[in-house]
């Protein structure tokens, strides 16, 4: 029997998986429970189903990587995004790898193959921490360089946004200071902030300190985004939300507080840009 992906739209967009494990392993992912989707699945059982599912029904921006990292396995990452480059639809991908060399040029020819088809590439460049990622993302790319990334895109033309995605509790105020600063010094488009999830068993929270966890509101609700129906715990301080998303604006960064809607500026400003 054929394994079979999930897909929905939301805020005019498809979320699209790259079916393979990640094996960054960061320690708030929600991605290591297993619940937003098959945890191995080969490209043609993602990419038919997808392209029959984009026939049926009507989005523009496709976000590819939200199960698992597509350049943690670069050479899968761009055979994909080679195929979804040519549905016509905007493309952004979602990332916490060092991206240069032969990674980085076959990027600059997809985005070329996208823009003369009148389409975007876009890019998310995960960034939850500064000090605290060697405890928090042990097995991940440092955040210089991961910044080195968001420059490297940005050299090649691709809008580039920060995912401060979750606001971790027990981070201090300074690393994202610190975060907002090098990520504007190295040209990124804007920062789209978000919440903390955990599931039922608590797995994606359990190494934060229970009195740094306990002082965030949180409440159980469905998570909108997903194709799988999941029902998680959000935890969301507005009031530090509200002052770190001022602190960014007076740095000059730009913020967003989704993913879709930071695709959706990208997608108007090329539309002026086409105009003018």
């Amino acid at each position: 029997m054929k394994r079979r992906i999930l897909f929905t739209v939301e805020k005019n967009r498809v979320l699209v998986p790259v079916g393979v494990p990640c094996r960054f392993g960061c320690r708030y992912c929600y991605t290591r429970g297993g619940a937003v989707g098959l945890s191995r699945v080969s490209m043609d059982d993602i990419l038919s189903p997808f392209q029959e599912f984009a026939r049926e029904n009507a989005f523009e921006t496709i976000q590819f990587g939200y199960d698992g990292d597509p350049f943690d396995y670069a050479e899968r990452g761009i055979a994909m995004l080679k195929q979804l480059a040519k549905m016509r639809k905007h493309v952004n991908f979602s990332t916490k790898a060092l991206i240069s060399g032969s990674t980085l040029d076959a990027l600059r020819d997809i985005r070329c193959s996208m823009a003369a088809l009148g389409t975007t590439l876009s890019a998310l460049v995960s960034l939850s921490c500064w000090d605290s990622a060697a405890s928090v993302e042990p097995h991940t790319p440092s955040p210089a360089e991961r910044i080195l990334t968001v420059a490297n895109l940005k050299r090649i033309d691709v809008p580039v946004f920060i995912a401060v995605r979750p606001i971790l509790p027990h981070v201090p105020d300074r690393e994202y200071e610190r975060l907002a600063e090098e990520a504007i010094r190295a040209g990124c488009g804007g920062f789209v902030l978000g919440p903390l999830y955990s599931d039922e068993r608590g797995q994606f929270v359990r190494f934060i300190p229970p009195t740094a966890l306990e002082k965030v509101p949180s409440r159980i609700g469905n998570v909108s985004w997903s194709a799988h129906g999941l029902t998680w715990q959000r935890y969301e301080d507005t009031d530090r939300l509200k002052r770190l998303l001022l602190m960014i604006e007076q740095k000059g960064g730009r913020t967003f507080l989704s993913s879709a809607d930071a695709m959706a500026f990208v997608t108007e400003r090329d539309k002026v840009a086409k105009v003018a």
